[in-house]
């Protein structure tokens, strides 16, 4: 009898907890460790600290790789390693501690790499989004694909509430479809020539579609112009 492979979550929100339950059901998989990231998405309502403390999954609270345990000392590996809205940018040193690793991106790469697609997706009009799951590597969201979905989006009336929520949701199915076969798919690589890009320096220029709503958008907008410089 195989033994499991152990499974690293790094991220947040309820796509991790989603993540969670799927390793939690198959027995070929043992959920080692979770890397939670601090900072939740506010549409989150459980957090994926919570929920690790709930099914007693051993959890680094502070989003640090760094403090897994046997990593300070170079003896941490893991067979699969899935990330799911983690903010830093993994080195090397941590990629090639892992078997596998991948990473769940809310747009149809290679466009939209980087912060906020979907803000930035509706920002400029766009008809067409998506889902990835590719590979990690050391540069940003430009690792080989996996798999993807596509679907379209509604920029004249959509919020970026709208065209999230609905986001997360291809994204659970592409999850559900993509990891049984994670092991049978042969990734391809991104074509680098029709990528785009934004960065956390970006952010305001998205204007009225910086946050969930245009209304708060607006809002904070006004409040930012009206601090004193």
């Amino acid at each position: 009898m195989h033994s499991p492979k152990r499974v690293v979550i790094c991220g947040k929100g309820e796509l991790a907890i989603f993540a969670c339950r799927y390793f939690q059901d198959h027995l070929d998989y043992l959920l080692s460790h979770v890397v939670a990231d601090p900072f939740e998405p506010v549409s989150s309502e459980q957090t994926l600290i919570d929920y690790c403390h709930q099914q007693q999954i051993p959890v680094v609270e502070d989003g640090r790789f760094e403090n897994l345990p046997g990593y300070a000392e170079q003896a941490f590996s893991c067979d699969l390693c899935l990330v799911i809205f983690h903010k830093r940018i993994l080195p090397r040193a941590f990629i090639d501690c892992c078997a596998k690793i991948l990473n769940l991106h809310l747009s149809y790469l290679p466009h939209y790499r980087g912060v906020r697609p979907v803000n930035w997706a509706l920002k400029n009009g766009e008809r067409r989004h998506g889902v990835t799951l590719h590979e990690i590597n050391e540069g940003i969201d430009d690792g080989p694909i996996l798999s993807q979905v596509a679907f379209d989006i509604f920029p004249e009336f959509e919020e970026v509430g709208d065209t999230y929520q609905r986001a997360m949701g291809y994204a659970r199915q592409l999850l559900s479809d993509s990891l049984p076969l994670i092991y049978r798919i042969t990734p391809v690589p991104q074509d680098h020539g029709q990528m785009s890009i934004y960065y956390e320096r970006d952010n305001l220029r998205l204007e009225e579609r910086m946050t969930f709503t245009k209304a708060k958008s607006l809002e904070l907008l006004a409040q930012s112009a009206a601090k004193p410089a």
